[in-house]
Parts: structure tokens; sequence; C-alpha cells
């Protein structure tokens, strides 16, 4: 460690001299290369299996499977492996795939390098499954009308993406054999872009186009000014890369979010900023990329938040936003290359590394090298967009949920009653986060409450809310945002008369508390005698009492709805509560107001 600090001063001081004299295109195109040749030698070459990092004991991490598949692609087109035994480590992998263990199509996570048998009780990943079959499709485009692109459109046809969304309208992170699905969904801004692509695209087991609608809607943006973007609750640099190192995204527009490759330039930008307002030596010398990685104390999602990092820096993120930040990113790489003797090895610049600690990462991880050729060749030469975008998958996707999508389409609903109510909650419109947030109190435990959307015959996708108050003091609930986080964006029902909604229950003589918040304030309803039918209910503001604790809520600027369960005042004390077409009326003259 005391060499590697010394060799660290040394090289700083000298650095200046080096670098004048080097091409960082030079320098990258050698790391591209270098970098390849992991998903060729960390390989079981029997099966296309590929170590997740350079460990004598590491499993295989399919995601890396996925990024070595379409790198061995790269390494053809160059001429760095010949195409021909290239061929062969692509069909013998997709072949082994073929018979491996999966749940409806998807993979584990880890998988025994030499059995292909579940890893470390990893679970079933639709991400990670994403990352393979990405680099399956590809090559399949690469090598046309030939059994690996029939391999490859087998693999992605057997999966069932309706599957892996346990009945609602998102992808579930997980599935084990022993509990069976995580219940935790890809909500939010994340890596999970290609993900919904792909299962949209799907041309046996799809989910909905306005799938989309309902993910980008739980979005939530940091930064500002230029700055300001759609972020990952990290902010970890690769969630803004592994989408956009298959899918080229800038000219793309999508209604409501814009443009998803400015977003991550603008989140790569604010990583950079971030970094420099920073006290650490790594970042004054003019290193950043905070990206998930190992560190001094272990593997980390390093990100550009407070307490998201303690020096250390990913060289893959760094370039991996090459096609988005080029001279930041070659001039990180030539300040790396001064310090090469310690930072450049065997499959090119270490996986991480942290100049405060005097520490280096001596593994390679496989998905963070595959970043890294994937966003090298998308920046000289564009191929891995130019064959992926090719994909008849891809295109049909894009097309049902490009700019001609419209994610405020209302489903359908029963012809019982007037349709004189401005809906913004049909499960397709722009308001709320739609993680369906939940709440206890009292002597309620986590798993008293849960929520999610999920699909209905009558109006396609509908709330669904799990309550159980049986005990004493019990109470909880759930709730939907009308307004962003920041509270800068409020819905105004300023101009309206009336709550409204739909709703059914598991059971007969149902009741809950209906809340409206603003700022500060806050008002309360309670329905009763919901029935086991779709039920169309008003409630007008003028009856909506005022928290006694609070000033009366302020419609113009409301932020919150919330539906409360309670022990004392619940006829039924568990059960289930369906909610659809949340909407706000301008008059009550045609409608029940009971």
């Amino acid at each position: 460690m005391k060499k590697f600090f010394i060799l660290f001063l040394a090289f700083l001081i000298i650095g200046g001299i080096a670098m004048a004299q080097d091409n960082p295109d030079e320098i990258l195109t050698k790391n591209e290369r270098d970098a390849m040749f992991y998903f060729w030698n960390e390989t079981n070459p029997s099966n296309g299996l590929i170590r997740d990092r350079t460990t004598w004991d590491s499993p295989s991490s399919i995601a890396a499977v996925g990024f070595g598949l379409t790198s061995l692609c790269i390494a053809a087109e160059h001429g760095w492996i010949p195409k021909q035994d290239v061929y062969q480590r692509i069909l013998t992998t997709l072949e082994y795939f073929k018979n491996l263990p999966n749940e409806h199509g998807f993979y584990y996570h880890f998988l025994n390098l030499w059995t292909g048998q579940r890893a470390s009780g990893s679970e079933v990943s639709p991400i990670d499954t994403t990352l393979f079959i990405a680099g399956a499709l590809f090559a399949g485009q690469y090598f046309p009308r030939t059994e690996v692109q029939k391999l490859a459109d087998e693999l992605y046809e057997r999966i069932d993406w309706q599957w892996m969304t346990s009945n609602t309208a998102y992808l579930d992170m997980a599935w084990y054999p022993e509990s069976g699905f995580s219940k935790s969904y890809w909500t939010g801004y994340s890596e999970a872009a290609l993900m919904y692509i792909l299962a949209i695209g799907s041309p046996t087991y799809p989910m909905p186009p306005q799938d989309w609608g309902y993910w980008i809607v739980t979005w939530s943006q940091n930064g500002s000014g230029n700055l300001k973007h759609w972020a990952t609750p990290d902010e970890s640099l690769f969630t803004y890369l592994y989408s956009q190192a298959y899918i080229n995204f800038k000219d793309l527009n999508f209604k409501y979010v814009g443009n998803l490759w400015d977003n991550s330039k603008k989140a790569i930008e604010y990583d950079m900023q971030f970094a420099s307002e920073q006290p650490y030596k790594t970042f004054k010398d003019g290193f950043w990329g905070l990206s998930a990685s190992d560190g001094p104390n272990g593997y980390q999602a390093y990100g550009a938040i407070m307490g998201g990092t303690d020096g250390t820096v990913a060289p893959y993120a760094m370039i991996g936003a090459l096609p988005f930040t080029p001279n930041r990113s070659k001039a990180a790489v030539l300040k790396m290359w001064a310090l090469k003797n310690e930072l450049y090895g065997r499959y090119g610049f270490v996986d991480s590394f942290n100049i405060d600690q005097n520490w280096r990462d001596f593994d390679y991880i496989g998905i963070d090298v595959g970043i890294e050729v994937l966003m090298t060749e998308n920046y000289y030469t564009g191929m891995v967009w130019k064959y992926f975008m090719r994909i008849p998958y891809v295109q049909k996707a894009i097309d049902l949920i490009g700019p001609k999508v419209k994610t405020t389409t209302e489903p359908a609903t029963p012809q019982t009653s007037s349709q004189n109510y401005t809906v913004v909650e049909g499960f397709s419109s722009p308001y709320g986060r739609y993680g369906l947030g939940v709440w206890t109190g009292g002597t309620s435990a986590a798993s008293d409450v849960n929520a999610n959307i999920i699909s209905d015959d009558t109006f396609g996708h509908v709330w669904k809310i799990n309550y159980n108050v049986q005990k004493d003091g019990s109470y909880n609930g759930t709730y939907l945002y009308l307004a962003n986080n920041n509270l800068n964006q409020t819905l105004d029902a300023s101009g309206y008369s009336a709550l409204v909604f739909y709703v059914k229950g598991s059971s007969q003589d149902m009741n809950f508390k209906i809340e409206l918040k603003s700022p500060n304030n806050g008002v309360e309803y309670y329905y009763v005698n919901a029935g086991t039918e779709w039920t169309k209910v008003v409630v007008p503001f003028s009856k909506m009492s005022v928290y006694t604790w609070t000033k009366p809520v302020n419609f113009s600027k409301l932020i919150q709805m919330t539906f409360v369960f309670e022990n004392n005042v619940d006829s039924v004390k568990e059960g289930t509560i369906y909610v659809a077409r949340i909407g706000f009326s301008y008059t009550t003259s045609d409608l029940d107001s009971k």
C-alpha cells in the first residue's frame, strides 16, 4: 500500500508530461480490446458461462454473459478473435441456456460456473435476464439467419413477462423458489428502460404498452436548473448507462419524461459537479464516476448523494459515459493512464480505486468491463446501437411507446352514471407516483397493509389494497401523491365540487376513511358500506370534515390522497378494497352524493 501511495504521488507530479504525449483515442481502443478478452478468458468454454468477477471461486453472472455475447461480436467485427470462433462460442452458450433451469424463461442471477445450477441462493432476476437476452438478441442480429439467431429468438419468446408482473402493472424485482415474488417492484427511474422495452416488444407474453406510462409516472427528479433530471435513488452512474448501451435514445422523445439521452447526460454532469464539491483528494485530482463498485470496505452502490461516497471512483463509469461527455471522459482516461502502473492491468483499467485511502481493486467485474466495451464501441462506431435497433421486437416496442403513446388514456368504465368529471388517477395519468406508498400506526405491523396496481377486466388496471386492523389500537393505509417531490407542482382542484372514484370490496359493509391533504392542512370523510360490486362514490367537498388540528385544506394545492383503515371504527377489520378512476367532479347534481 505504501508503494502504491508513493507511485501515486510520483505519477501525479510527472504525469502532466506523459499525458501530453499520449492519445486518449488510442488508450481507449487498447482498453476496449483488453477488456473484451475478459469475456473470452474468464469463461467455461464448454458451456459459455462467464465469471461474475476474477476470483477462482466466482459464480457466473448471467448479466456478464449478456455483455459477453455482445462484446464477442465486437471482437469478431474488429478481427480480435476469428469470427467463426466467436460464432461457435456464442452458439455453445445459447444451446446451454436453452436447457438451463429457468422460471417462465427467467434465469437465476448467479449460476455455478461448471454445473449451471443456482448459486448462492440467488434470485430469479428479470433485470439480469434482460441483460442476458439483450446480448443474445444482439448476437442473433449480428449473425442473421443462423442457429444463433434462431436460439436467441426462442429464448426471448419463452420469457413470460406477464408472469413476472405478479398481476400488477410493474415487473417484480425477483422471484424465489422458497417464497415466491419479492413484492418489490421496478418503479422509479432506473436501468429498467431496456427491460420494459423488451417486455412490451415480446411476441409471446408482452406487457401492455400502457405499462410504460404506468412506470414513467413513478419517476422522481433530482438536481436543479440545467442539471435537473429523472433520478435513481442512489444516483449510481451505471443506472444511466445500461439501457443506453443497447437502445439509442438520442432521437426518442417521450411524453412527460422527454429525451432519455439528454437525461443521462445531465445525470453524468450532475455526478461531476457533485464530485467536485466533495473534500476527497480523488476528486480534487480530476476523477469522478460514482457508481456501484468494490470499495475499501466492500462492494457499495456509490452515487452522487450525501453519504454516497468515500472517495472511491469507478473507471468504468467514466469510460461508460464517453458517448455523453467525451471531453471529460477522455481527460479522466489520460489522468488514469498517467497512473497506469497502478491502475491498468490484464483487462484494462482497474474496476475502482481510492487515492485518499491508498486503495485499488484487484478484481475485475464482468458487468463493469462490459459497459466499457459497449459504450466505447458505440462512441467510435455506433455498432451496438446499429444492430440492436434493427431488432423487430425493439422497433415494435418503441413504436408502441414512442411519441404517439398517450399515457393519459382512460380505461373503459361501467355505463351506470354520468361521466361529468375529470379523472386524475385512472392508473394511466401523469399524476401520482403509483409507488402505492403504505404506512402503519398504533399496533399495526408492516405486514398489515400492502397495495398494488393489478389488471381488471372492467377498468384495465385498478388499485388493490389489502389491510388488517384486527389488533386493538391498529390503523394503517395507503396513499397517492398528487404532487411532485419538491411540492412545486401540486394538483389544483379548486374548480371542482367533489371527489369521485369507483370502489368494491372483498365483502359487504366495508368502510374506510378518505383524506385529502394540502401542505400542513387536511380534510377527511368516512365512506361506509362498500360492497362486492363496483360502486361509484361521490364525496362533496362540503361534506369533508377539517382535521381538528389543522386549518381547512387548500383545494388549489392538493398534495396527497390517503385511504385509512382503523380498528375502532371499521366494521370489517380485515379484507381487500379495490379502487378505480379517482377523479374530481365539477358538479354533484347528477351524481350520488351520499
